[in-house]
């Protein structure tokens, strides 16, 4: 069966210039399955992130050296930055080290893909 549909007019001149609404999801969320977003809770001043910003956290990246990553740490989560010498790894979350070696690797729970700001 073919529907039918009833033409009332021209279509506007300005209809291929139209735009699809911009969706974040489609230009931050690469994988969704795997991409979560973050609101953070207090001020990380070392990283220059700010209580209320954004970060898009990546789970499905493999973290290398000088990435900022998503970490648990005493059951909580931090913002540190991952450095890697040789095959020691080591996390800085304020500047202080902490030794990855000893640890399993499911500590580091993302890597930050990207940081949003509200302005």
């Amino acid at each position: 069966m073919i529907e039918w549909q009833q033409m009332t007019g021209f279509q506007s001149p300005c209809a291929e210039y139209a735009e699809e609404k911009l969706s974040l999801d489609k230009k931050f969320l690469f994988n969704p399955p795997a991409m979560f977003i973050v609101r953070v809770g207090s001020n990380s001043p070392h990283f220059n992130i700010k209580k209320g910003d954004y970060l898009i956290i990546d789970r499905s990246l493999q973290p290398k050296p000088y990435d900022l990553i998503i970490a648990v740490i005493n059951n909580e989560f931090k913002v540190a930055r991952l450095d890697q010498r040789g095959k020691s790894r080591t996390l800085f979350p304020y500047n202080i080290p902490i030794g990855v070696g000893d640890m399993d690797e499911n500590f580091i729970w993302g890597v930050v893909s990207s940081l949003h700001r509200k302005f």
